[in-house]
């Protein structure tokens, strides 16, 4: 009796930990996707933010004139 108990004790952490590890692939495939989105929002917005600087100061220098 106590040899079936710990086999199929065993058995289901195997599966239990089978899931697991899927579970965490599934979840680092999908923080690498977020992460990669936001790396490129973060880009674009600095390069907008960089753009409007420009304009801001043109037309300062329009203003002046």
């Amino acid at each position: 009796m106590s040899n079936i108990d710990w086999e199929i004790r065993a058995k289901e952490r195997r599966v239990e930990n089978k899931a697991l590890k899927k579970r965490i692939k599934e979840l680092t495939g999908s923080r690498d996707l977020w992460k990669n989105k936001y790396i490129k929002a973060k880009v674009s917005l600095t390069a907008v933010q960089m753009n409007v600087e420009i304009v801001k100061k043109n037309i300062q220098k329009i203003i002046v004139i």
